[in-house]
């Protein structure tokens, strides 16, 4: 893998927060092993074969269940109507940059591009803009698809349609596909405790501490924070004030039509 283990896990959990569209493969047929290992060997190669899914699968049902509350008591703090607005324009700023796209391509806004950058752009477009699309149109781009946040079937479609189009995103830089699997080596254990060597298929070799919660192999980092952020994410939206973004609501829905426009 060329990045490490501990950066998938937080991005499928906090990352559900703010990103439901193509359906994919359900992952109840995939089982996660119990050796350290092969549960993250099982995962990387789900995850490059397009199976967001698995993501959910692989966290203990304490932090499923941290982050689908941390969702649903988000949906039900922000102000509705501002909240959908906003999502709303995401999507038609898509679709109008879809409808622009030669335009876009062929702007010198910013300098004039290489022919080899706008063919990577050009090649990469329908990825650019069904990631977009995908996120504005999720469940989680409304207050009430929020409240009712369902956190498996969120990365079972959305996360899974996310990953096929970061494949072609990841061409528009030099840097490798972060979802390319290498191999996992084991080299120690106890029975709640694991030392993995991770190698990218670059060569690059990382070595990753996990910790086992509830039948599940974790970063021993994300393990030890796990509660802190969770508590500070709780703490903060219980005291954020709908009444204060209703003060600036006028505004900031003024400038959204302005853009539109």
């Amino acid at each position: 893998m060329t990045v490490s283990y501990k950066s998938l896990l937080p991005v499928a959990a906090l990352g559900a927060l703010f990103l439901t569209a193509c359906g994919s493969k359900s992952t109840t047929e995939v089982e996660i092993p119990d050796a350290p290992d092969a549960a993250i060997e099982t995962i990387a190669k789900e995850m490059m074969n397009g199976n967001g899914g698995i993501l959910w699968r692989a966290m203990p049902a304490s932090y499923q269940a941290d982050v689908n509350a941390i969702a649903q008591l988000a949906g039900a703090k922000v102000d509705a109507e501002l909240y959908n607005k906003s999502f709303s324009l995401v999507g038609r700023l898509a679709e109008v940059a879809d409808k622009q796209k030669e335009f876009i391509l062929n702007t010198k806004l910013g300098g004039e591009q290489p022919a080899e950058e706008i063919a990577k752009i050009d090649a990469a477009w329908p990825s650019i803009i069904g990631f977009v699309k995908t996120i504005a149109s999720s469940s989680i781009s409304s207050s009430e698809g929020l409240q009712s946040f369902d956190g498996q079937a969120f990365c079972d479609q959305t996360v899974s349609a996310l990953v096929v189009f970061s494949k072609d995103l990841a061409a528009l830089s030099d840097e490798p596909d972060p979802l390319q699997f290498g191999s996992v080596k084991l080299l120690e254990s106890t029975e709640t405790t694991a030392v993995l060597e991770m190698a990218s298929p670059d060569g690059t070799v990382e070595t990753e501490e996990f910790t086992k919660v509830e039948n599940r192999w974790v970063p021993t980092e994300m393990a030890s924070e796990w509660t802190t952020q969770m508590a500070e994410a709780k703490a903060q939206l219980e005291a954020f004030s709908p009444e204060e973004m209703t003060q600036n609501k006028p505004q900031i829905m003024g400038s959204s039509r302005k853009c539109v426009l």
